[in-house]
């Protein structure tokens, strides 16, 4: 009994010590916790490489926008510049009418070629004469051009038909613009010196046809070269806006191929690898074909409306009577330049002119339809309604480890716009939205209001019919924002004048005799103001042809000529220019050679005989450090401020609007930093770093202001906004013409 007990006892004291051991315990809970632990863990992991490749997808997708937007952003800027080439001609155009045709005028003109030559000009004389019957006020309004003066060359001295060009002003000739047929060009027109040397009646028939050649020659010239300009605008904006889902940028390739390697090269592996092809898709607004290609050669597209305006021009005709032995009786005439049989020059077929005139006289006028590319422009407006930009999305399964929920589609979208820049001024100070192929801007004041009519402006040809309303048809144009003169401005009429006659020596120095001499004597020599400065226009500086440059060039020393110096003056950018055109001053390195090597070669060829660099090229010439080869705005500047130039046409004293630093161009949107797109005021129209040599850069300026279009992304919610202020101050708000698609 006792034996049992104790071995019951001692079985209870080895259960009880086997039920107290503990060891093992925290193994077992570890193993029954270690598959939740994992499942977590693999929610951390499978979460953050999801996040990881949202995240890589939407910036991929960012900066694939971005660099759609930037192409779209370079060829802005390359239509704005050619744009501002265009103004420029037109600037050219108006300062020969104005300033080479008045200049000749004794009675009038501030600048007094009675000896003491004197020029009764001071700071306060911009005005216009008020009292409409004066010489000096037809002077200024819209002069007849005469440049059948001494001391142009060739020319008899003591002989002047434009002695009263200011009594003599057409401005009662003018009309509406005559409507021609298109010719073929001519390249085969005699050269302007050939000036008759012969007895003073034959000279007289002459004068008369030389005023209207040259200054036909001057229109002609302008509407050739505006219209190659403008021909590779329409060809470039075309390129932009064929397709809603791609176009070409400025080296010819496509847009949508270079946005495709642009997202595939920033995304992960497993994004790439699982990029959905069917789900890539590209935006391109300007193909909406609410704002895309029209079925017009000469409007090729919506976005981009041609301001094309209706100028009017006055010459001095000469009616030469020969009375045999009781001498010969010469009265200046004034009329409109036209291809009118009866605005001719009275004498036309018995001058050394008379097939030059045959050959230019079709080209003066108005052709039909007015929309043709060859009429007079003063360039392109941009519709407001039509917002460039590019829009990105894409879609990618990427393989997740350890993902619960098997495959998970990833998506994204991005848009981004060109902003900043500047086409140039709309003609009108408003643009209502309207969804029409012919749009153009419509409300408020004309913003260059120097600018002659514009044709789409209801009834403003048919208005012109009083004295006010027929000057505004004289070319010109506003040398600063709100400039009520132009060049009728008295200072301007004298300054330019005096130069004119000034940089001919004989006449500076005083030995210049204005009695006529011998019967058969001519006033001749190479140097400047010559007429051979101008021999090869107006179809013979083009490209395939000559040159290339539109402005006046000693021939016989073959070196610019000294009048080029004013010609210059009124080319160069001023003080309007830069608040209402984006102007790169290096067009030559950062646009032309991109687009004659790429765009042009590519996409473009039949147009490589219209494309011209900067007026002021000259192919094959250097002079002074500066390759006329190479030549664009800054050269522009640099040569009308050399000493020499100073001499001639002293800049900062007499054109204060003018530009004088080509840096002051550079008036650009430029924010403080990543985070602050406050305009940076410290580099407005500053450069302090500019490029090496040989080195392009945009703007040609490293650090410091900038010039043309930036890029910034872009809320889609802006751009479905119903509720946008884009047409100006008086404009009604509305919708984007081109809003993204519904499915995108």
């Amino acid at each position: 009994m006792r034996h049992n007990l104790r071995i019951m006892l001692k079985h209870r004291l080895e259960i009880k010590k086997l039920i107290s051991n503990n060891k093992g315990q925290v193994a077992l809970f570890v193993a029954l916790i270690f598959q939740v632990l994992f499942v977590f863990f693999a929610m951390v992991i499978n979460v953050g490489l999801l996040v990881h490749h949202k995240i890589n997808l939407q910036n991929s997708v960012d900066l694939a926008a971005y660099y759609g937007a930037t192409k779209q952003a370079e060829n802005l800027n390359a239509i704005a510049h050619m744009n501002y080439q265009i103004r420029q001609s037109w600037k050219l155009l108006a300062w020969r009418y104005r300033m080479l045709g008045s200049a000749g005028d004794y009675d009038s003109h501030p600048y007094k070629k009675s000896t003491p030559h004197h020029l009764e000009v001071s700071q306060a004389q911009e005005y216009v004469d008020p009292n409409p019957n004066t010489p000096l006020h037809k002077l200024q309004e819209a002069p007849g051009f005469c440049i059948t003066y001494v001391p142009m060359k060739p020319m008899p001295p003591g002989e002047n038909t434009c002695k009263d060009v200011g009594s003599l002003s057409g401005i009662s000739l003018f009309s509406t613009p005559r409507i021609v047929g298109f010719l073929g060009i001519s390249t085969t027109v005699a050269a302007a010196s050939t000036l008759a040397r012969s007895r003073a009646i034959q000279r007289c028939q002459d004068f008369g046809s030389m005023n209207y050649y040259m200054l036909g020659t001057f229109v002609v010239a302008f509407n050739m070269d505006q219209s190659d300009r403008m021909s590779i605008i329409n060809e470039l904006s075309s390129s932009m806006s064929k397709n809603m889902d791609d176009f070409i940028d400025l080296d010819g390739d496509s847009v949508k191929k270079g946005i495709k390697q642009t997202l595939e090269n920033n995304l992960t592996a497993p994004n790439k690898d699982s990029l959905k092809e069917a789900a890539f898709k590209v935006y391109n607004s300007l193909g909406n074909p609410k704002c895309g290609t029209t079925n017009d050669k000469n409007r090729p597209v919506k976005w981009l409306s041609p301001i094309k305006i209706a100028p009017a021009f006055n010459y001095i005709d000469t009616e030469c009577i020969d009375n045999g032995a009781a001498g010969g009786n010469i009265g200046p005439r004034p009329k409109e330049l036209t291809n009118d049989p009866a605005q001719l020059p009275m004498h036309k077929n018995l001058t050394v002119y008379s097939g030059a005139i045959d050959q230019i006289k079709d080209y003066i006028g108005i052709r039909d339809p007015f929309s043709s590319i060859y009429n007079y422009s003063v360039g392109v407006e941009k519709n407001p309604w039509c917002v460039a930009y590019v829009g990105v999305a894409a879609e990618t399964t990427p393989n997740i480890p350890f993902s619960p929920f098997g495959t998970v589609t990833l998506k994204a979208r991005a848009f981004a716009k060109p902003f900043g820049g500047r086409i140039g001024p709309w003609h009108k100070e408003s643009w209502s939205r309207r969804e029409l192929d012919d749009q153009f801007s419509d409300g408020g004041k004309t913003v260059d209001a120097l600018i002659p009519p514009r044709f789409t402006d209801p009834g403003s040809l048919a208005q012109v019919n009083t004295f006010q309303n027929q000057v505004i048809r004289a070319a010109n144009y506003s040398r600063y924002v709100g400039d009520p003169y132009g060049l009728k401005s008295a200072k301007m009429i004298g300054y330019y004048g005096r130069a004119i006659y000034e940089m001919d020596e004989a006449w500076n120095n005083g030995t210049l005799s204005q009695t006529s001499g011998a019967a058969e004597s001519v006033y001749q020599g190479s140097t400047a103001p010559n007429f051979d400065d101008w021999k090869n226009l107006p179809f013979d500086y083009r490209e395939y042809n000559g040159t290339g440059d539109i402005l006046a060039w000693d021939y016989g020393l073959d070196r610019p000529s000294r009048m080029r110096v004013l010609e210059m003056s009124a080319v160069a950018p001023n003080a309007f220019d830069v608040a209402y055109y984006s102007i790169e001053p290096d067009f030559f390195h950062n646009y032309y050679t991109r687009m004659r090597d790429g765009f042009i070669s590519k996409v473009a060829g039949g147009l490589k005989k219209n494309f011209r660099p900067d007026i002021g090229y000259h192919k094959g010439f250097r002079l002074g450090g500066i390759s006329y080869d190479e030549y664009s705005v800054k050269d522009q500047v640099k040569e009308i401020t050399t000493p020499d130039a100073e001499s001639i046409m002293p800049i900062k004293e007499h054109l204060p609007f003018t530009i004088d630093q080509w840096n002051h161009v550079l008036t650009g949107w430029m924010g403080k930093s990543l985070s602050d797109y406050t305009m940076d005021l410290q580099t407005f129209g500053v450069c302090t770093a500019e490029p090496e040599p040989g080195v392009p850069n945009p703007g040609n300026c490293v650090v410091g202001g900038s010039t043309g279009y930036s890029v910034k992304l872009i809320s889609s919610d802006y751009l479905n906004s119903p509720e946008l202020n884009l047409g100006g101050a008086n404009a009604a708000k509305g919708p984007l013409l081109n809003p993204p698609p519904d499915d995108f």
